[in-house]
């Protein structure tokens, strides 16, 4: 059988470059240990897509209408590319990244909340780190501490992307420039969900600080997006069926306007439903008027009982302490927050009053070691401990415009898990197979491309992170 594997001392991170220039869309499919086929993102006519993942993990290419096995491939960095005729084929491929510039200054951890490790930039205001700081300690603060734990041992943590910055300037989503065709991730989004095989979420300085925010003056994206890497990363496989489950009724029962980005997937009915847990946003438009826990509480009380599990029921809500006020789009800008008003964010004993207000003694024991650790932590980059090689999970549904693929929502409804054995491929040398679709022309020398791209915990593999695409 046909699958993918880890090997010590030859099992190394690589990234695949898949080119559609077929007239039809492809799934792109990764074959896990058991031989089990997982759809990771569907591909259209003309975009190419980049797949972080290993040397040793095999990867196949299907028809989305037919389900018709174009090509197979296991081996280093390669750009996949599939003709108009059909056939595939495989060429070398190691494109450098651009490098950081020299205004921006070093890239390392510059603050910590609860174990969950913040980055940026040095250009970054270190307000903006405080703040972010603090706002990952408020969302955690009543959680229950399998949760927390959860997310410290898969390696979550955050990334500030500076106001002069872009998206994929953040070294853990640089990967993302290689896309093509489709949404541009960075004139689109000014922040990412992390998820279990890329743990990193990120957030704009400017939205955070509350200044000059020309896209989402009326919410905080740090809530939305750290959303996502709670559900991925903190609760269960079992915690994540439920709120599929609930959203698959919540959509078929017309509980909210389908075309409001709350349906787009069950994704974003959790990160809009956690915006609305904790008041961050006064939008109403994305979720058919849910924006406070009151109002969700009432709309979709089975979300509300899932939010309870992640996050507790605490007392806190984003504008208690915001930098500023919430304005629409488009409207006047609030004035410049001192830094005073952000000082609060930096005391140990503020962190260790809302742990002990709203947590458990755990988590309250936890918070406090967290805080102790405050008043220290802006200094200069840190190392973290590499992430330990895992397979790429498939829990998590990817809305349809995202960029770099989707999970297993991208099968049709009713389609069987499919775990054909097909020769070749698993050698990790860059083995091919053909599947009737045309020739393969393997020209793939092993080893290249291992250090396409450095990530902030080591090692990131797996599928993009979730992006805002909701601008309106």
């Amino acid at each position: 059988m046909v699958r993918s594997t880890h090997e010590e001392g030859r099992t190394e991170a690589c990234v695949l470059r898949i080119v559609n220039k077929s007239d039809e869309r492809v799934r792109a499919i990764w074959v896990d240990f058991d031989g089990t086929e997982k759809c990771y993102m569907e591909i259209e006519p003309g975009h190419a897509r980049p797949q972080q993942t290993y040397s040793t993990h095999v990867w196949r290419l299907r028809a989305s209408k037919t389900d018709a096995l174009l090509g197979e491939y296991s081996g280093p960095s390669a750009q996949l590319e599939l003709q108009s005729s059909g056939g595939l084929s495989v060429s070398r491929w190691s494109e450098a990244l651009p490098q950081p510039k020299p205004e921006w200054g070093e890239y390392g951890k510059r603050g910590e909340a609860l174990g969950i490790d913040i980055w940026s930039y040095a250009c970054v205001d270190p307000r903006a780190i405080r703040i972010a700081e603090h706002i990952v300690r408020r969302m955690l603060a009543a959680s229950p501490p399998d949760v927390v734990r959860r997310m410290v041992a898969r390696g979550a943590l955050v990334a500030v992307i500076g106001r002069k910055q872009v998206t994929t300037d953040i070294p853990a989503h640089a990967f993302m420039r290689w896309s093509e065709g489709g949404r541009d991730t960075d004139s689109t989004t000014r922040g990412l969900g992390g998820t279990e095989e890329s743990p990193t979420t990120s957030c704009g300085e400017e939205n955070l600080l509350m200044e000059e925010d020309r896209f989402y003056s009326s919410e905080n994206i740090l809530v939305h997006e750290f959303g996502h890497a709670v559900m991925n990363i903190g609760l269960t496989p079992e915690d994540r069926a439920a709120i599929r489950k609930l959203y698959q009724a919540a959509y078929h029962s017309g509980l909210y306007d389908k075309g409001a980005y709350i349906m787009e997937n069950e994704e974003e009915y959790w990160a809009e439903g956690t915006q609305a847990w904790f008041d961050a946003t006064i939008r109403t438009d994305v979720t058919s008027g849910v924006n406070t826990r009151e109002k969700l509480r009432l709309r979709d009380p089975g979300l509300a009982r899932m939010m309870v599990r992640a996050y507790g029921d605490g007392a806190w809500r984003y504008p208690h302490d915001s930098p500023a006020p919430f304005r629409m789009r488009g409207g006047p800008q609030p004035e410049p927050p001192s830094p005073a008003s952000t000082s609060a964010f930096t005391t140990a004993a503020a962190i260790a009053a809302a742990a002990a207000t709203h947590a458990s003694p755990s988590l309250v024991g936890l918070t406090e070691r967290s805080g102790a650790l405050a008043s220290s932590s802006v200094n200069a980059a840190s190392t973290s401990a590499a992430a330990s090689l895992s397979a790429p999970g498939m829990e998590a549904t990817m809305e349809r415009s995202r960029v770099g693929g989707c999970g297993s929502g991208c099968l049709a409804p009713g389609m069987p898990s499919l775990s054909a054995c097909l020769s070749g491929g698993g050698d990790g040398g860059g083995g091919l197979s053909s599947c009737g679709g045309g020739p393969l022309t393997p020209s793939v020398a092993p080893g290249c491309g291992t250090a396409l791209w450095v990530a902030l915990r080591g090692v990131l593999v797996g599928q993009a992170a979730h992006s805002t695409v909701k601008l309106m």
